[in-house]
């Protein structure tokens, strides 16, 4: 049993990397024994992206609840999962978080690597929720309990989604420079409460700075499209470039910071703000782009070699990629059908789309198998069941591409209908990035008036 529970979590670890375009930054985990922290907002593929990350064996801390679900409670018990007794769950069974510590404090000892999710909750919110402090005070206790040789290490693993409902967008995976717990030995052994609160903040900082933290959830797209025309009218980025996300977060974090400043600060001028960047994406919809933008001028030879490139390109892996989907097309409507169905909330999306396809893509390739055996006996059977997995990778990145390539060709036709609007589209874009080099340095300026009053009081 647990083997097999072991395979089917590798499996649906994989699924988790095929389902988004996963981005892994930051170092290697070290080895022995570490706690791994990690915002939740996306139920169950953040802790399979950050069991794909951490590339070393893991056990996980879950709310108790979780373990009384029948068959799910087994493969947690199955995976090592360690049971964690909350009050708003039942406080009566608190006590039992006594043996759940020790637990934990023996599985330390062994080297293990935990994971858990300090925020203690799943959650739609655009930010961080504040977090538990049971990290710092069950890791602080742990060294204590070994006289501080134990070594634990607490990894923040920041998780940065774009759109975490939808298949195939991107992810990035951000592991953080590990948090030494014996450092607040001597601070621990003065005043616990102030130790935990301070190895807390020290936690909540690491995850801070490998998220994506927004005031409102409406921000997010004012955001993006902020970003990119910066980029494109600073030359910092190509203009059919698709710039992977993790080079992008530490811009969108700025401006987010900028944007929450601003919101504050000066609310008339956030809303015209805000009123003219959703002017310029609107412009950009109208034109036919999603990640690309408008550049300046075209070349038309060098877009006619563009076209025949890519072209050609995608027409010669065009026949395995015709393959692959005709094989896999309807699972994956399935998928999409079950989750409109079941209408899960946006942290739930993801999770069941992917429990689903755990399910429904075997049962398609079973069937395959058993239609190949019968049509032509058990080598086109074999045959079948080596090639169809490869071929649906090979369908997946054709899609992938053949969208970015089509967005750029309707885009270039879009531009030559209109190319008033391209030239306004321009002009609009340069004032714009006139605009937030402007707001970038006024909250520069207050941020570090802000930080001279704090040294000053202190």
């Amino acid at each position: 049993m647990g083997l097999l529970v072991r395979a089917i979590l590798r499996a649906t670890v994989w699924a988790s990397g095929v389902f988004y375009r996963v981005e892994r930054v930051g170092p290697d985990l070290p080895s022995g024994p570490i706690f791994i922290v990690t915002n939740h907002p996306n139920m169950l593929m953040d802790p399979l992206l950050s069991i794909w990350a951490a590339r070393r064996r893991v056990r996980a801390l879950a709310k108790a609840p979780l373990f009384e679900i029948p068959v799910f409670g087994g493969i947690l018990r199955s995976l090592g999962t360690l049971p964690l007794y909350r009050v708003q769950d039942d406080p009566d069974q608190l006590h039992r978080n006594k043996l759940a510590f020790q637990e934990t404090v023996d599985s330390l000892a062994a080297g293990d690597a935990l994971l858990t999710f300090p925020e203690g909750k799943s959650h739609s919110e655009p930010a961080l929720a504040p977090l538990k402090s049971g990290v710092a005070r069950m890791t602080l206790a742990a060294e204590e309990e070994k006289d501080w040789r134990l070594g634990v290490k607490v990894v923040p693993i920041g998780l940065a989604y774009h759109r975490r409902h939808r298949f195939r967008s991107r992810v990035v995976v951000g592991i953080g420079d590990p948090i030494a717990v014996s450092d607040w030995s001597e601070a621990y052994k003065t005043d616990r409460a102030t130790a935990i609160r301070s190895l807390k903040r020290a936690i909540s900082k690491g995850l801070e700075e490998r998220t994506l933290n927004l005031s409102a959830e409406g921000d997010r797209q004012l955001v993006e499209t902020a970003d990119l025309l910066y980029a494109r009218a600073r030359d910092e980025v190509g203009w059919r470039e698709r710039q992977p996300l993790q080079e992008r977060l530490p811009r969108l974090q700025r401006l987010a910071k900028v944007f929450a400043w601003l919101k504050v600060s000066d609310p008339e001028r956030w809303e015209r703000l805000a009123r003219r960047l959703r002017g310029h994406q609107r412009t950009l919809e109208l034109l036919g782009s999603g990640e690309a933008d408008v550049p300046p001028r075209y070349e038309a030879g060098r877009v006619a070699h563009y076209v025949l490139r890519e072209g050609l390109q995608l027409g010669l892996v065009m026949p395995a990629a015709a393959m692959g989907l005709a094989a896999w097309y309807l699972p994956y409507l399935a998928t999409g059908f079950y989750c409109k169905l079941v209408k899960p909330d946006n942290d739930m999306a993801a999770t069941v789309k992917l429990l689903t396809a755990v399910v429904v893509f075997p049962v398609a390739h079973a069937g395959w198998i058993a239609l190949a055996a019968s049509l032509g006996g058990w080598p086109a059977a074999l045959a079948v069941a080596i090639a169809l997995p490869p071929l649906g990778l090979i369908a997946l990145r054709w899609l992938d591409r053949r969208e970015e390539v089509w967005e750029d060709v309707r885009l270039f036709f879009q531009v030559i209908r209109r190319p008033r609007l391209r030239d306004r589209l321009s002009e609009r874009r340069q004032a714009l990035a006139d605009e937030l080099d402007s707001l970038e340095a006024a909250w520069n300026s207050a941020r570090q008036n802000a930080e001279a009053e704090e040294r000053r009081v202190s």
